[in-house]
């Protein structure tokens, strides 16, 4: 008798033992499948919504063209450009310059800013428009391929950018708004004549349009006087 009962026992141990088993393998299976469709749910969301697509041209637009100058003093020879030059009024000139914008600041005209990028990436890009905070300068088509000079008139007209060449030529501008890949150059803006002047020691906000998506931005800072 006792040894039946015993047998009985085992019996109902290896059974126990069994079904543990069993129940432990669909509760990994279950977690497993859960923890899939998770992941293929956020995966398949990311896609869908573009956001994985977003930041990473968010990342290579803000690293590809870099911000390696800049000169918005009211001094002379703007960044080591010859005869760019600045009046010393404590301020960089725009409404109060309105009377002959197109001029040269030396002749009541509005004054420059300089700056100097370069392309970081592996294609050319476009510089579209330049933002001076909320106003926008387009590339004065008329500086195409000329030598700067500004007695004789070659520099961007009032509101408006030309691009120029670095190096062996920086007094060349570019003929077009191409900034080819790995290419350094200054980019020459004409202040506006209808916004308020620019204080000295202030913050300027800068927007590059390169025909991205997102507009490339920077914060300089006016200069002193020189």
């Amino acid at each position: 008798m006792s040894k039946n009962i015993e047998k009985k026992k085992k019996s109902r141990l290896k059974n126990r033992r069994g079904l543990a088993d069993v129940i432990s393998t669909m509760m990994l299976m279950a977690v497993t499948v859960t923890g899939a469709s998770t992941l293929t749910y956020f995966m398949n969301d990311a896609f869908i919504s573009g956001n994985l697509g977003t930041v990473s041209t968010l990342e290579s637009s803000s690293l590809n063209l870099l911000l390696l100058g800049y000169d918005t003093r009211d001094s002379f020879d703007l960044l080591t450009l010859s005869e760019v030059d600045n009046l010393t009024n404590s301020y960089l000139c725009r409404a109060s310059c309105s009377g002959s914008p197109d001029t040269i600041p030396a002749f009541g005209g509005t004054e420059f800013l300089v700056l100097q990028i370069q392309n970081n990436g592996l294609n050319s890009i476009f510089l579209e428009d330049v933002f001076i905070g909320n106003e926008r300068f387009t590339w004065d088509s008329d500086t195409s391929g000329s030598t700067l000079n500004l007695a004789g008139g070659e520099f961007p007209a009032d509101g408006k950018f030309s691009i120029l060449h670095t190096g062996s030529n920086p007094n060349l501008h570019l003929e077009n708004i191409e900034i080819e890949n790995g290419k350094i150059v200054n980019v020459l803006i004409k202040l506006d004549s209808v916004n308020p002047d620019i204080q000295l020691n202030k913050g300027i906000p800068v927007y590059l349009n390169t025909g991205a998506v997102q507009l490339v931005e920077f914060l300089i800072e006016s200069g002193d006087v020189r």
